[in-house]
């Protein structure tokens, strides 16, 4: 078998190896990432060398004896020539996976024969976006307001959504990438995909390849596959999916600062709404919640949308310094009445 990266200039390959080893460091800070990225467009070698490190660590486990020494031959004498910022790690992912399997002991025997998986949370601020390139080549866009949570295991690439919206762009590796949402569990088939989450509310939308969508707790319907196009809605209190085809650039129109819904609830709306406005709007009367919504909300002209509402709704716009609130319309005027 095949078990060292060819074809590379020797620092490059080590550079790349203790760059792999680097980023399985949970405290590593986001400076070093931006580093990182900088070092992988510097020059396209780079890129394919960290991606046949990173196969080479797939395969680590699976090596015998005599090639887990020739590996630890080929890495560990002229790494530790190399000048670096963090002595413990700079051993190079496999001279230390190597390493690990012999003598039992340090970080990577904990990343890659625990089932504990190396853990980080990630999180962008209202009306902001936040891009995250993930140690695999992974990655992921995060919309406003959005949090995950990136767990790197023996077994399987799994991320957290939290709350919020992103797109993910998923590298192949053996290990599966699995995005938890709420009641919903999707696993990757080679794919770039969008996630929203509002409380247990899910909406996944497929733009390339194909991922899987199961109920996380295993019960209900079985899991379904869907394809570029496709979009699934989970409803919580119906606990129904709803299957739509719909243009990917529309679903995922956050990124270009518009946010689409298709009779969507209000009260849905309105949380994704809330993640990019600069005064939160509340429903005064919670069954205004289950009235739905179609149309686009630009970003940056919130409170031009909301100003609509009492046209298309039977509400009034009351404005606060600190909010906004939809209140039921009992008249027949429907302005925004300011306080």
């Amino acid at each position: 078998m095949n078990s060292t990266p060819s074809g590379y200039d020797r620092h490059i390959e080590h550079t790349a190896a203790d760059w792999w080893a680097r980023l399985r460091d949970p405290a590593l800070p986001e400076q070093a990432l931006v580093q990182w990225s900088d070092w992988l467009e510097a020059d396209p070698r780079h890129a394919h060398a960290f991606d046949s490190v990173a196969a080479l660590a797939e395969s680590v486990g699976e090596m015998n004896a005599r090639e887990r020494d020739a590996i630890v031959e080929r890495f560990a004498a002229p790494v530790r020539a190399l000048p670096t910022r963090r002595p413990r790690l700079a051993m190079g992912v496999a001279a230390s996976v190597a390493a690990v399997a012999i003598a039992g002991a340090g970080l990577f025997l904990a990343f890659h024969t625990s089932t504990d998986a190396v853990s980080h949370q990630y999180a962008s601020e209202r009306a902001g976006h936040r891009d995250i390139a993930l140690p695999d080549g992974s990655s992921i866009e995060l919309g406003a307001a959005t949090s995950v949570t990136a767990r790197y295991g023996k077994d399987e690439r799994a991320i957290d959504l939290d709350d919020g919206e992103a797109y993910f762009h998923v590298a192949h590796a053996t290990r599966p990438f699995i995005v938890n949402a709420g009641p919903l569990r999707i696993r990757d088939l080679g794919t770039a995909f969008n996630v929203r989450r509002t409380g247990d509310r899910v909406t996944v939308t497929v733009t390339e390849g194909r991922v899987r969508v199961s109920p996380a707790q295993g019960d209900g319907n079985g899991p379904v596959e869907l394809g570029a196009g496709s979009q699934v809605s989970f409803d919580p209190e119906t606990q129904a999916m709803r299957f739509l085809n719909v243009d990917a650039g529309s679903a995922t129109s956050w990124r270009d600062n518009r946010l689409e819904f298709v009779n969507e609830p209000l009260d849905s709306v309105v949380a994704n709404v809330n993640r990019y406005a600069t005064r939160p709007i509340r429903l005064a009367d919670p069954a205004l919640g289950k009235l739905t919504f179609t149309g686009t909300v630009q970003v940056d002209t919130i409170d031009s949308w909301i100003a609509a509402l009492p046209r298309v709704f039977p509400v009034r716009v009351d404005s606060y310094a600190d909010r906004l609130e939809l209140a039921r319309q009992t008249s027949t005027a429907r302005s925004i009445r300011p306080r």
